[in-house]
């Protein structure tokens, strides 16, 4: 099949690449900018266009049979919520308008798990659930709108659009620190070692990235499915991350007013510096609430998540070679061997021409 992905270089768009390529699909790669390390060295044509450049995303889509739309802001914070606000929903309608007009046959758009909100108890949820009056964030609210805006841009353009709502996903590689591999990082780069009330349902970027392709296939169009792993509280997920990375803890819980406090001091300390909070005050709002979710509808499919432990050293594998972990931290980790042998190596070339600034081009 011929398959574009919008966001190729991101962190589940890239694996969605991969997964597409290593089952036989023809791939487009759509960015906004060309030379990512993510698309280095695979066999496939990239593109670049804006998601609401109606020209440009209408020649990449010129004979693509199945679109996966990941493209996305993920990002917390009041720095960044009109951005989040405008991506998420308005580039999702125009995306699915542009791929109607082009003849594409079918869509799957990448949402979030948090649409289905979430719990005050350890309970999961399915995808009757919706976000409730509870503590929420502009991220959110945008993927509530995102999924709005796709159902009906499909439902108006007559083309078959299916959600695809992964949960905290975690692993490599990846260009940016999403705010999901920043967990695990919170947690090495904590000399406290605390954990907090709550949970979430972790899993491997794999896993969804083969969600996604399930869905293209056999999702029914016009459905919500959930593409997790497993529910964890964040004592548990805090005692994977020391265990496989060699460190002590967790020890004490951090009630949501402390985390939100401390939240708002990191947030304070990036403003000053100039760099990116590790954690934000949206995000601490959702301490002590259970984000834990099933996804009995896409297993029924034939998805199958590979446990938690696989996910967060997948995690780990990826963080100890990035600048986001300081050598000082990095000399004081025991990383277990599942954790090296998380990381496939992945031949590159030590020297290449650059790329002509063009729309198009062979990856």
């Amino acid at each position: 099949m011929k398959i574009a992905v919008t966001g190729a270089s991101g962190l589940v768009g890239g694996q969605v690449v991969r997964a597409a390529l290593a089952d036989g699909h023809e791939v487009t790669a759509i960015v906004r900018s060309t030379g990512s390390a993510q698309l280095r060295g695979l066999d496939i044509r990239q593109v670049r266009a804006g998601l609401m450049d109606r020209r440009r995303m209408g020649k990449a889509l010129q004979g693509v049979e199945g679109l996966v739309h990941c493209a996305a802001v993920y990002a917390f914070g009041s720095d960044r919520a009109a951005e989040v606000e405008r991506v998420n929903a308005e580039g999702t309608r125009a995306v699915i308008e542009a791929a109607a007009a082009a003849g594409v046959g079918r869509v799957v758009v990448t949402s979030s798990s948090v649409t289905c909100g979430s719990s005050q108890t350890p309970s999961a949820r399915d995808e009757s659930a919706r976000l409730g009056p509870e503590p929420t964030s502009t991220y959110f609210a945008s993927k509530v709108a995102q999924e709005q805006a796709a159902l009906a841009a499909g439902e108006t353009s007559g083309i078959p659009v299916v959600l695809a709502l992964p949960t905290v996903v975690l692993g490599g590689p990846f260009g940016r620190l999403a705010p999901s591999n920043a967990i695990v990082l919170r947690y090495l780069l904590d000399a406290t070692r605390s954990t907090y009330p709550g949970g979430c349902n972790a899993v491997d970027v794999r896993d969804v990235a083969r969600g996604h392709l399930l869905l293209l296939e056999r999702g029914e169009a016009g459905q919500r499915y959930l593409l997790g792993g497993q529910d964890l509280t964040w004592r548990m997920l805090h005692t994977l991350v020391a265990e496989l990375a060699g460190l002590p803890g967790p020890y004490v819980d951090v009630p949501a007013p402390v985390a939100w406090v401390a939240s708002a001091a990191a947030e304070g300390w990036a403003k000053l510096t100039g760099g990116t909070p590790l954690s934000t005050r949206e995000e601490a709002l959702t301490v002590g609430r259970y984000y834990w979710y099933s996804s009995a509808r896409a297993v029924r499919l034939g998805y199958q998540p590979r446990p938690a432990r696989d996910a967060v050293a997948a995690s780990l594998a990826w963080l100890v070679i990035s600048e986001h972990v300081p050598r000082f931290v990095r000399e004081g980790l025991r990383l277990t061997p599942e954790v090296r042998a998380a990381r496939p190596l992945i031949p590159s070339i030590l020297s290449q021409p650059i790329e002509p600034a063009d729309v198009e081009f062979r990856g």
